[in-house]
């Protein structure tokens, strides 16, 4: 099964046309539809000091005052919209589509991507903003059902090298990211399974064989790469090799659960997502 429909979440800013920027090297890799999101949160989501105006001031130079701010909203999607269709130009042969939602946006981008391979948008930082409301990570990656690749902020464009690294720990949700990443993997000529370890005690000690032999019979060419994190930020180790060997993807489970959970890809999922310096794929 081929990747054949992508969606990406786009708000014109920085982070949001590195999102894009990647989602079109991807789209054209493997010929995929390209759909840009954007989410408009309802008016309940504005800031207090908007509530304030539409309730004391009803009026500015004889306008509605709501009207205004709906008028306001409406021409600011459009600028959005247009600049995706400016950066997405012409000339693909699959479909580039733009898909423009009011709600609650975690919830909405959650939803819009089931319909699709997968998600793309850019890092989070903690929490990204999108159409004006910030949206946490986790909330989207617990909802989604789909996987979702987080694009760094100093995203450069070059050519995809059809490499990636795979963050193994055996656990359930590593496990699950893999599955999800099999039609990215295929495609690839070198994998890294990166193994960490930690207090002399390495995460997953007997699915280290396993792994290998299963993505070897999918004809994956992956070998194991086991590194040690003298301090505990096993993050940062996973992040550092990643530097030095530069894949096109770095894929892990996250917001893991239970003690190994909670060691590898509870704070390790946070700290990549606040840290990364390449695009990363995740499932939970």
């Amino acid at each position: 099964m081929s990747i054949k429909d992508l969606l990406v979440a786009y708000q014109g800013d920085a982070g949001s046309r590195n999102a894009l920027a990647f989602a079109l090297q991807v789209a054209e890799k493997y010929g995929a539809a390209l759909t840009g999101v954007h989410v408009q949160a309802p008016r309940q989501h504005v800031s207090p000091l908007e509530t304030w105006i539409e309730q004391h001031v009803r009026e500015i130079d004889g306008q509605d005052v709501g009207e205004i701010a709906r008028k306001a909203e409406a021409e600011a999607a459009a600028r959005i919209e247009a600049a995706f269709r400016e950066q997405v130009g012409n000339g693909a042969q699959a479909p580039r589509e733009w898909l423009s939602l009011s709600g609650p946006p975690d919830v909405l981008l959650a939803r819009a991507s089931r319909f699709h391979d997968f998600l793309i948008t850019g890092q989070f930082e903690g929490s990204i903003r999108h159409g004006g409301r910030a949206v946490q990570p986790e909330t989207i990656l617990r909802r989604a059902g789909k996987p979702v690749v987080i694009v760094p902020q100093n995203y450069q464009v070059r050519p995809f090298r059809d490499a990636a690294v795979v963050a193994w720990d055996g656990s359930a949700s590593a496990a699950r990211a893999l599955s999800d990443a099999m039609r990215i993997l295929q495609t690839k000529k070198r994998l890294d399974v990166v193994s960490v370890q930690c207090d002399g005690d390495r995460i997953g000690p007997l699915t280290d064989h396993d792994i290998i032999r299963y993505l070897k019979r999918h004809d994956i060419d992956a070998r194991l790469v086991t590194l040690r994190s003298e301090d505990g930020n096993v993050g940062r180790t996973i992040l550092d090799y990643c530097a030095e060997y530069d894949p096109d993807v770095l894929i892990m489970g996250a917001f893991g659960r239970g003690k190994l959970g909670d060691l590898l890809f509870g704070g390790v999922s946070r700290y990549v997502l606040e840290n990364q310096t390449v695009p990363v794929m995740m499932a939970h």
